[in-house]
């Protein structure tokens, strides 16, 4: 967060100022927030039946708050606090607060049918507070409407080291099959991968060359083991008595290692050691078989659920492996891999799916996709060209229709600079200091800063 508008600042100091100690919270009627929060609870309950009850009513709700306002989520009358600390620490309550009503809108959105919109508001509640029950909402609208890769972005925020709860392990099996991978449990190792130092997630099926073979056998199988640990020796091998001293240390059945020399033409070092210590572990070979795995030396590359999962780890991997083969040793849900609905294609990693675009160059706000209706887009040409009012009411036209198209708070920032260019700098100034909610919001504090600062 950038450093706060002095005016935004300026204003919450002099507010706090006058907060009065000792509020008897039972003799007074509900504040707005309470009363925000109690009628999206009432939506919810309206849901199943009455849907379009429940869709008004926490509408209502997200309504009742759309002013952000500071004292309303601080104590007053401790001692010694820093200003900004607390002014900031009642914007992360107001945004965890905000979020529980744009969920609650989203999900009456979804029971009405209109699961664009749902969507819209979900993404939303999820970006202002996340949680895994949130997530679970928003991988659900994602998936209905046949978005998986989304889905799965969303669902990896609710993958952690403990079991995944039923319904998130529900949707990331449907998310898995509409996008076509081999594996479930294989998503949810890539992602607790990411916690392993170093740790370098491959997927299979592996490119192993033609005519690969064991030293001690000139048939090898991937799958003759549930977990193998594919040591990439050097060349000269200077390091291979310590490495694989602490493979046999770390290293324990059913799971099994092979060594890797660096060709077909320099293995008798790697032989001598494994000779001369007696491990009794087979060398595998086969033609530039480091280059096809893309192997540095003294690398190891860790496979598991039948050759589908796979992680590479550099050297020095000694702490690594241990958490690795705990990890690779777990099992979430019963399954045959690859998948039934497998597209039998390499899995297209880091690609982040569709987000809403980014701030306009002008500082507007743009909508929440890239569908962009056309009074918006001419909304924009219209402030472009220096027609603010016009710009206003087809920026407030957009807003109104309620599909989230335009969430309040970018509407606000954009109706903002529209009363800006109108000289109308006070409503723009007192619409910006109530913003809190945009995902925007650095950007609503320097507007904030330049509507309040004297025009030149």
């Amino acid at each position: 967060m950038t450093a706060l508008g002095q005016s935004r600042l300026r204003a919450f100091t002099l507010a706090l100022g006058a907060l009065v100690p000792g509020r008897d919270a039972f003799a007074a009627p509900p504040t707005p927030v309470e009363a925000a929060e109690r009628a999206a609870q009432a939506a919810l309950a309206l849901m199943p039946t009455q849907p379009a009850a429940a869709l008004a009513e926490a509408r209502r709700a997200l309504s009742l708050t759309s002013d952000f306002e500071p004292t309303a989520f601080v104590r007053a009358g401790r001692k010694g606090e820093v200003v900004e600390d607390e002014y900031i620490a009642a914007r992360e309550a107001y945004r965890a607060h905000r979020a529980r009503l744009y969920e609650a809108v989203g999900l009456c959105l979804a029971a009405s049918g209109d699961g664009v919109a749902a969507l819209r508001y979900l993404r939303r509640a999820t970006d202002l507070d996340p949680s895994a029950e949130r997530a679970t909402g928003l991988a659900r609208t994602l998936l209905v409407q046949g978005r998986g890769r989304e889905s799965l972005l969303v669902l990896e925020s609710a993958i952690g080291p403990e079991p995944l709860a039923g319904d998130n392990l529900a949707l990331l099996e449907q998310a898995v099959d509409l996008v076509g991978l081999p594996s479930v449990q294989g998503e949810i190792d890539r992602i607790r991968l990411r916690a392993v130092k170093g740790a370098e997630p491959r997927d299979g099926p592996f490119p192993f060359p033609p005519s690969l073979r064991l030293s001690t056998s000139p048939i090898f199988r991937l799958d003759d083991a549930p977990v193998n640990i594919l040591y990439q020796a050097e060349g000269s091998c200077r390091a291979c008595s310590a490495d694989l001293g602490e493979l046999k240390r770390i290293v324990k059945p059913p799971a099994r290692v092979l060594l890797l020399p660096e060709s077909l033409e320099h293995d008798r070092a790697l032989r001598q050691v494994v000779d001369l210590y007696r491990y009794g572990w087979p060398l595998l070979l086969g033609r530039d078989l480091a280059g096809a795995l893309g192997l540095a030396p003294r690398s190891v590359l860790v496979t598991a659920r039948g050759g589908w999962v796979g992680v590479v780890l550099p050297a020095e991997w000694r702490e690594s492996l241990t958490a690795t083969l705990a990890l690779l040793g777990r099992s979430d849900l019963p399954e045959t891999v690859p998948r039934t609905r497998w597209n039998h294609v390499k899995p297209l990693r880091g690609v982040a799916g569709e987000r809403p675009p980014g701030l306009l160059p002008e500082g507007i706000a743009p909508g929440e996709d890239m569908a962009v209706p056309p009074e918006f887009a001419a909304a924009v040409e219209g402030y472009r060209a220096g027609r603010f009012a016009e710009a206003l009411r087809l920026f407030d036209d957009v807003a109104n229709k309620g599909d989230g198209f335009l969430l309040p708070p970018e509407a606000r920032l954009n109706r903002a600079l529209c009363l800006a260019g109108l000289s109308r700098r006070e409503e723009a100034r007192r619409l910006l200091l109530k913003t809190g909610d945009s995902r925007f919001q650095e950007d609503v504090d320097r507007a904030l800063e330049a509507v309040a600062s004297p025009r030149r």
